[in-house]
C-alpha cells in the first residue's frame, strides 16, 4: 500500500461522566466510549504507535501497514492516568500525553487508578479524576511503555490580543483564561477552587483572547477596568433584566476610551514577546526531560493556534515536529503533525461507527475516503 502515515487521534479527558461544575467538562469522553475505541483498535489488530516511530513512516523511513494509530492527550489531566491508562493497557495500547509543565500538580502524590478498582484494593467512588497530573504519575506512566510524555507549552495560556471587547462576564467558561491570567498561582489547583468563578466580578468587560505562543499581549488601561468594575457595582447584575443596560452603558464607556486613544495601555515589546516564547517553547522542554528523565521531541500547541515563528523556534530547539493545529497548510508538511478528534459525547453505536469511519477514511479504503473528501469539499465551500 502507499506510505500514509498512520492517523493521529487526540483526546483531552476520560472520565465515567462529565464532572459537575468543571467549566471545561466539554473536554471529557465517556469511560465506556473510550473503552470501546480501544477495543475496537484490538479487535481489528490495530497498533497503536509513539510518534517517533509516527515520524519514521511519516518520512519514509519505515512503511506503513494500514493498521497503524497514534493516540493522544492533551493538557495532563488526572482523569488520564485514573482512567485512560489502565484501559489502554487492558487492551495492549499506549498513548502520548502532552503536558504543560505550570500545570501540573504541586503535590509529590499518587493517586489511586481503576486498575486499584479491578485488585478489589478501592472502591469506584474512591476514584477522583478531576485535576492535573504529578511528576510522579507522569514518570510512572512514562516508565510503563505505555505512555510517552511530550511537551504542550509551558503554560497553555491565552491573553488579550486586541482592545476589542467581545461581552461581559457572567460566570462560566468565558472568564477561564482572564481568571487564571489574573491569578497565576492557581493554573494547576483551580479545578479544586470553589470560589474559582467568583475572582472576576460579574459584568467584567472580556476581550478578544489568543494563545499565549503567537499573541503578543495587549495591555488594557486600568482606569477603563476600574470605571467598568464600578459601573457594574451598581447593578444587580444577578438579574439578566439589568444586564442590557449595564452592558449599553459599558460599551459606550469603552467607545468613548477608544475614541480618546486611551482604551489600550499598551503591547508587549517584541523582546519580552521572544522571551517568552522561548519560555513557552524551550523551558517546557527542558523540565519535562529533567522531570521525566527522557527526551522531549515533539510540541503540540494548545487551542491549534501556532505559527510560522513559533514552529522554527521548536525546531531550533531540538524539537523533531509539532501539531499542525489551523494551520492547515502546514499538515503535510513532513515535520507537522495532523490530528483527528477521536471523539467527544456521543451514543455508544454513533462513537463506533465514527471511530472506524475515521480510521478507514485516513487509510483512504471506500467508500468512506470517498465520502470524507465529499464533505472536506463541502466545509470548504460553507466557509467561504
Amino acid at each position: 500500500m502507499k506510505n500514509i502515515s498512520p492517523p493521529v487521534f487526540y483526546y483531552h479527558s476520560v472520565a465515567p461522566r462529565l464532572y459537575d461544575g468543571w467549566l471545561l467538562k466539554f473536554l471529557t469522553l465517556k469511560l465506556a466510549n473510550f473503552e470501546q475505541q480501544m477495543a475496537y483498535l484490538k479487535d481489528h489488530n490495530f497498533q497503536s504507535i509513539f510518534l517517533d516511530e509516527w515520524l519514521r513512516i511519516r518520512i519514509g523511513h519505515k512503511s506503513a501497514t494500514g493498521k497503524e494509530v497514534c493516540l493522544t492527550f492533551d493538557d495532563g489531566l488526572l482523569d488520564n492516568w485514573v482512567y485512560a491508562w489502565p484501559v489502554a493497557k487492558k487492551y495492549g495500547m499506549k498513548f502520548t500525553i502532552f503536558v504543560s509543565p505550570e500545570c501540573i500538580e504541586p503535590r509529590q502524590i499518587v493517586r489511586p487508578t481503576l486498575e486499584d478498582v479491578w485488585n478489589g484494593t478501592c472502591k469506584p467512588e474512591e476514584l477522583k479524576g478531576l485535576g492535573y497530573l504529578s511528576w510522579k504519575e507522569l514518570k510512572l506512566m512514562q516508565e510503563s511503555g505505555v505512555v510517552d510524555v511530550q511537551s504542550h507549552t509551558m503554560t497553555h495560556a491565552k491573553y488579550i490580543s486586541s482592545p476589542t471587547l467581545r461581552g461581559f462576564y457572567y460566570g462560566g467558561f468565558k472568564g477561564y483564561h482572564p481568571i487564571l491570567n489574573a491569578n497565576p498561582q492557581l493554573r494547576a489547583v483551580y479545578m479544586n477552587d470553589p470560589d474559582f468563578e467568583k475572582r472576576l466580578p460579574l459584568g467584567a468587560p472580556l476581550f478578544e483572547e489568543t494563545s499565549a505562543v503567537v499573541v503578543k499581549k495587549n495591555y488594557i488601561n486600568p482606569e477603563f477596568i476600574e470605571a467598568a468594575t464600578a459601573l457594574a457595582a451598581k447593578c444587580n447584575l444577578k438579574n439578566e433584566a439589568e444586564r442590557p443596560e449595564y452592558e449599553k452603558k459599558a460599551r459606550q464607556m469603552a467607545d468613548d476610551y477608544g475614541r480618546a486613544g486611551k482604551l489600550l495601555d499598551g503591547i508587549e515589546k517584541d523582546e519580552e514577546y521572544r522571551t517568552r516564547l522561548a519560555y513557552e517553547i524551550i523551558d517546557s522542554k527542558r523540565i519535562i526531560e529533567e522531570k521525566t528523565g527522557k527526551p522531549v521531541q515533539f510540541l503540540c500547541w494548545p487551542h491549534g493556534d501556532n505559527n510560522s515563528a513559533a514552529h522554527t523556534l521548536a525546531k531550533e530547539a531540538g524539537y523533531l515536529a509539532t501539531t499542525s493545529g489551523k494551520m492547515l497548510r502546514e499538515q503535510d508538511k513532513a515535520d507537522r503533525i495532523p490530528r483527528l478528534a477521536a471523539d467527544f459525547e456521543n451514543s455508544p453505536w454513533v462513537n463506533r461507527q465514527k471511530f472506524h469511519f475515521k480510521v478507514a477514511a485516513h487509510y483512504r479504503k471506500q467508500p468512506y475516503h470517498a465520502i470524507a473528501r465529499l464533505n472536506e469539499i463541502k466545509n470548504k465551500v460553507a466557509h467561504y
